[in-house]
């Protein structure tokens, strides 16, 4: 009945049979050559890899989250990430974690390289990311504040609450104890203008004293910065004070250095120290690289 089938429908006759009435071949039935040069196999996982670019055609997980920006030449170099990564179900494990991140404040541009460092959260019980948000908000932290906070603090959201407890109880401390002492009284900070800095660059809690100060004596009293300037930009306490000293140095060595934004040709403290050599020679002391190399070799 099979080979009758088979043969009107290949000849045209279509009034008797129907394809739903043709049974499906028997995976023990011959198939002729032409038939099986027909086959298609999906190609097989890689058995074994040292990067997650050859799984990326694969998996769809993978391929999203390229899209979303997370650089997995970073992650793959922890092989437990990898392995994780590749057990994930996009929909059933990851975009509830996106939803969570997305209404923290967390904005679309920022969730690749978000997730790039902080990849276990994936693996995180959802209800306990909720309730460590819940015991920031009881500490008084606004939504602004945490989601500045956790996207400067990428893995903050996997500490347990009682974790939680025991930084934010240190950190509480070395606010009164030293911060207070370094920032308030030493440096003249206001206690809003502390809590401001902190929230924006949360290590500023746990700096070294004396680059703190060492830092805030150059920008405060060499290069003539008010208290209220550097509040807007407290990653100058990030960076390095040698390359801080270098390009105030080099730009009043050109009579370029002018940091009162209520003045022509301003230079902002934030782009002062967050650009790299070649774009601070072009873009700011408007000299070549050449030049600022050369100036270096005179100090």
């Amino acid at each position: 009945m099979w080979l009758a089938s088979r043969s009107l429908l290949t000849t045209g006759v279509e009034n008797e049979y129907h394809l739903d009435d043709v049974p499906p071949l028997s995976p023990l039935q011959p198939i002729s050559e032409q038939e099986a040069v027909r086959i298609i196999a999906d190609p097989p996982l890689p058995p074994d890899s040292f990067t997650l670019r050859d799984y990326v055609d694969h998996s769809e997980t993978l391929q999203k989250l390229v899209l979303l920006g997370v650089d997995l030449s970073k992650i793959e170099k922890h092989p437990e990430a990898a392995n994780l990564l590749l057990r994930l179900d996009f929909e059933k494990d990851i975009n509830q974690v996106l939803l969570f991140l997305k209404d923290l404040g967390l904005e679309d541009s920022q969730l690749g390289a978000f997730l790039t460092k902080n990849y276990a959260i994936f693996s995180e019980d959802l209800e306990n990311l909720k309730t460590r948000v819940a015991y920031l908000q009881s500490k008084n932290f606004s939504k602004s504040d945490i989601t500045q906070m956790v996207r400067k603090a990428p893995f903050l959201l996997s500490f347990s609450v009682e974790r939680l407890d025991n930084r934010l109880g240190f950190f509480q401390k070395e606010l009164e104890l030293n911060v207070k002492k370094v920032y308030r009284l030493e440096l003249g900070f206001k206690r809003n203008e502390i809590q401001h800095m902190i929230t924006k660059i949360p290590k500023m809690l746990t700096a070294n004293k004396r680059k703190l100060t060492e830092t805030f004596d150059f920008v405060h009293n060499v290069m003539n910065i008010p208290h209220h300037i550097i509040v807007r930009f407290p990653q100058v306490f990030n960076a390095r004070l040698f390359k801080v000293k270098e390009r105030h140095l080099f730009l009043a060595y050109l009579g370029r250095a002018q940091y009162d934004p209520a003045k022509a040709n301003y230079i902002s403290l934030d782009k002062f120290v967050s650009v790299p050599d070649e774009i601070f020679c072009e873009e700011i002391a408007k000299a070549s690289v050449q030049d600022f190399e050369k100036f270096l070799k005179t100090l």
